[in-house]
């Protein structure tokens, strides 16, 4: 069993898990302009979406997380199947917040910055709820699991303010409202086996670099696009890629410079210039230091140069797509 609830039938629709009652209270531009809720355009690779005429679309990019579940077995090694740090506590281990619209990097964190997506104000709307989110299971899990994570890194009224400072969440959401809407929505789900959200959100935070390290190495699928970029591809800058992954090198040849530093002092010993064994090793290290340092000045030179074709021939090709599809855009009627 893993807790998932069975799927309904197409035909069955789900309830909200939200109280009638918007915590951020009367959101006019949520009821007057229903057409208008969402921004005017938005980007899926090579195509453009008008989230206004196309709600399911943009729902779908907004709020589910495709690539964290084609690796959900492969997740614990990225994070804890616990919740989240609250946001206070977020602050207090150091933690910049960085602002994401991509549900897929939502509590990711690295080094000393977490992106957090912020909480779109049609989840505090029952009635927008009811008429687009609960006719889609997946898409209403998904829902469900962004507003547990809420639920997680907002559960003071510190954590309100920060939110509302970072504009995480609605400036017009005050706290006892908070708490009540929190209150009906915890009602609605399982908090035991979290069969009612999105299996994303059975892990709380997640590590940027154990995911790149997945998708490098264990991904849903090979290719050399996640071998070199990862999960998530930072600076493409070759000196911040270099400096990523091979700034170890330099402790390395720190280590053997003293190493060799030592070895020449004891070969300026008389009593360790007669000692043939000590020579050997001293010969066999300084032979085995110089192949890695052309070893490794070889590796550097290749790495960059694959690097080097693999962003010129991937312009090349997205360049060639993009005027393949605007001409087939061109010549239909």
């Amino acid at each position: 069993m893993d807790g998932r609830r069975p799927q309904r039938p197409a035909s069955e629709k789900l309830t909200p898990p939200v109280p009638k009652t918007n915590p951020a209270g009367s959101l006019s531009w949520i009821t007057h302009e229903p057409k208008l809720l969402h921004r005017a355009i938005a980007f899926e690779k090579y195509k453009y979406l008008r989230p206004n005429s196309d709600a399911c679309t943009y729902l779908a990019l907004n709020l589910k997380t495709p690539r964290l579940n084609d690796v959900h077995q492969h997740l614990w090694l990225a994070g804890l199947p616990s919740a989240a740090r609250p946001l206070h506590r977020q602050k207090l281990i150091g933690r910049s917040i960085l602002i994401t619209e991509d549900p897929d990097e939502h509590l990711v964190w690295f080094e000393a910055q977490i992106f957090i997506k912020p909480l779109p104000d049609f989840l505090l709307d029952y009635d927008y709820w009811n008429d687009n989110l609960c006719s889609d299971q997946e898409l209403h899990e998904s829902a469900c699991g962004l507003l547990l994570s809420y639920a997680w890194l907002v559960c003071h009224k510190s954590d309100l303010d920060i939110a509302k400072e970072s504009g995480l969440v609605s400036k017009d959401v005050e706290w006892p409202c908070w708490v009540e809407f929190l209150e009906t929505f915890l009602d609605n789900i399982n908090l035991e086996t979290l069969g009612d959200v999105n299996k994303r959100y059975r892990y709380g935070e997640l590590r940027l670099s154990r995911l790149n390290a997945i998708y490098r190495f264990i991904p849903p699928a090979y290719s050399i696009n996640n071998f070199i970029r990862g999960y998530r591809a930072g600076s493409t800058w070759y000196n911040a890629f270099f400096e990523r992954h091979f700034k170890w090198m330099l402790a390395v040849f720190a280590i053997i410079s003293v190493f060799l530093s030592t070895l020449q002092v004891g070969l300026a010993t008389t009593r360790l210039q007669s000692n043939e064994p000590f020579q050997s090793v001293s010969y066999g290290f300084v032979v085995a230091s110089l192949a890695s340092l052309v070893a490794s000045v070889t590796l550097i030179i290749l790495v960059w140069l694959g690097l080097f074709w693999y962003y010129l021939l991937s312009t090349w090709r997205n360049d060639r797509v993009m005027d393949c599809k605007r001409c087939a855009g061109a010549l239909s009627p």
